[in-house]
């Protein structure tokens, strides 16, 4: 019996998967009114049972959307469900090339016997991108992109069981990388260190503010609670891989994959920097924290 994992999945198979190309700046709109409207039908009628998104440059910039479903025929459902819109999106110019290509998992990097949970994981990631993305406009939607990323990925953090140190060694870990790619100077410290200062208590009210505190906002939190419960089963599974030996890899890489993975779906372009500066800032906002802990721990003694 073989119980090697499928690497390739062409047209046909389980998996449908779009390259859409059209403009960092229209990518949100393509996502918004097309792939999470025409996804969400077809997950209410059966049609597929998950899906998800990554947004790419290979150099011209597109969007990579994977659609799951389990009975063959299903396929020309959701070819059919996308069509009028896509029809419409290309003859307005704002899309102007579709492909259907063949989904390589990338195994190594996930895990053999993970790779199906992060599938899972992706799923609920895109499903929360989207509808931020859709709940968010203007100056003030590109100010809370970025702070929203850095609430999501401690939220996931914290799903996994990471403790307030652990999450600190990650994201050292994290932005180091990043500074070492960007060539971590001394003027860009102090820019990073600047903006953060500018930044900060901004970042520590957002960190923490609940639906009570500021109503406006609840919206946001509903769809980092939704994630949350969506992906229970899914982190169970990935945990119990770590405790009984099982996991392919150190679970703080799989983290560092699925964290990039978060901060790819959220921005429009620019994607690497706007990573670098919120690891960066993720970092800073955990070793104010843990030292704070500390001063008012020491204070009660």
């Amino acid at each position: 019996m073989n119980n090697e994992i499928q690497r390739n999945f062409i047209l046909g198979d389980s998996w449908l998967y779009y390259k859409i190309y059209t403009g960092p700046k229209t990518c949100d709109a393509v996502l918004t009114e097309i792939i999470k409207p025409i996804a969400e039908q077809l997950i209410e009628d059966g049609i597929i049972d998950k899906w998800f998104f990554i947004r790419y440059a290979d150099p011209k910039h597109h969007i990579r959307v994977r659609f799951h479903y389990a009975k063959p025929e299903n396929v020309g459902h959701i070819i059919n469900g996308l069509y009028p819109k896509f029809k419409e999106f290309i003859d307005q110019d704002l899309i102007y090339k579709i492909q259907i290509d063949t989904y390589q998992r990338e195994i190594e990097r996930y895990g053999s016997n993970t790779m199906e949970l992060g599938e899972d994981l992706f799923y609920h990631d895109s499903k929360m991108m989207v509808d931020f993305i859709d709940m968010v406009e203007g100056d003030e939607g590109e100010e809370l992109r970025w702070l929203f990323s850095i609430r999501a990925m401690d939220s996931h953090l914290t799903s996994y069981g990471y403790t307030d140190d652990e999450k600190l060694e990650l994201m050292d870990r994290l932005k180091t990388g990043f500074g070492n790619e960007f060539g971590m100077s001394r003027p860009l410290k102090k820019q990073l260190d600047d903006k953060f200062r500018a930044e900060r208590k901004k970042i520590e009210e957002f960190m923490v503010f609940t639906a009570e505190e500021n109503p406006d906002y609840e919206p946001i939190l509903d769809v980092l609670t939704a994630k949350e419960e969506g992906i229970v089963e899914t982190v169970a599974g990935i945990l119990k891989h770590n405790e009984d030996g099982t996991l392919l890899m150190p679970l703080n890489d799989l983290m560092g994959s699925y964290m990039h993975m978060l901060m790819n779906r959220l921005f429009k372009s620019k994607n690497r920097i706007h990573e670098m500066v919120c690891y960066d800032f993720l970092y800073r906002y955990y070793k104010s924290m843990i030292a704070r802990k500390k001063h008012m721990n020491k204070a009660k003694k």
